[in-house]
């Protein structure tokens, strides 16, 4: 049995939605002979190929049906630590550091203690603790010194932190608050929203939007690069051709339609 693949030109975005059947092959794999057919039709071009050639090249076919036309705006950024969630811990009162519990690197729980202080007031200690659950990122106390209103501990905590994503101005009329986003990073997705835009620090030429991440699994470090696709409008259609069956020919873009003789 051969198989006869139609090549149909696609010149607009909407063309794109409104096929039949595609074939998802690259172009490349179209090595059969060319099949002119009718002469008459001089606007269509024909690659035929045995059922056995189609299995080799890993040819399938898939019926189209209608759906839902996503278009986004694709955006990139860096993913930061949650403002909420990061503590610069100082003493209350200046004194004596006598006692540290918590070295850089150690994990706490809200309300442990980090350090004891000899206050030079009322010579009395008192404990220096953590507002929340975390992780110890910076230490600077030692016993016998004193606090002297200095940072002695900086926690953070990275179950929760946030894509800062950079929308440039020919790209900022289509991008709002609540959109909904596809953060993509080292082959994990997550699916998230657009919770606020803020104009860029030190006047950049670009706004930041910012969508909330749940970081349990760890798998969003920060300071890593990041991917968003940003869902800006859905347009129904009759008939939705996968992305993956679009190819490129003479410089157009085109999908493979499976005829039958």
């Amino acid at each position: 049995m051969n198989i006869q693949l139609t090549i149909n030109l696609i010149l607009s975005p909407m063309k794109r939605a409104v096929m039949i059947a595609a074939l998802l092959l690259p172009f490349a794999a179209l090595s059969g002979e060319e099949d002119h057919g009718d002469e008459k039709t001089n606007s269509d071009e024909f690659v035929v190929m045995t059922q056995a050639m189609a299995m080799d090249a890993g040819v399938v076919a898939q019926s189209v049906s209608s759906g839902t036309l996503n278009i986004i705006k694709t955006v990139y950024g860096n993913v930061v630590t949650d403002p909420a969630s990061l503590s610069h811990i100082r003493a209350r009162f200046d004194g004596i550091i006598t006692q540290v519990n918590a070295n850089l690197g150690s994990k706490v729980k809200k309300g442990a203690t980090l350090a004891i202080i000899e206050s030079n007031e009322s010579l009395q200690s008192y404990s220096v603790t953590t507002p929340f659950s975390g992780t110890v990122i910076a230490r600077h106390a030692n016993e016998g010194e004193l606090s002297n209103g200095q940072v002695l501990f900086s926690i953070a905590n990275y179950d929760g932190v946030w894509a800062q994503l950079k929308v440039f101005p020919n790209q900022l009329r289509a991008v709002a608050e609540q959109q909904a986003v596809t953060l993509s990073l080292s082959g994990a997705t997550l699916d998230t929203f657009i919770s606020h835009i803020l104009p860029s620090p030190e006047e950049q030429p670009y706004v930041l939007a910012y969508a909330k991440v749940n970081n349990t699994s760890g798998h969003w470090p920060v300071g890593a690069a990041l991917r968003g696709d940003i869902g800006i409008n859905t347009i129904a259609v009759g008939m939705l051709v996968p992305k993956t069956a679009l190819q490129e020919y003479e410089g157009n873009s085109v999908v493979f339609v499976k005829k039958r003789r």
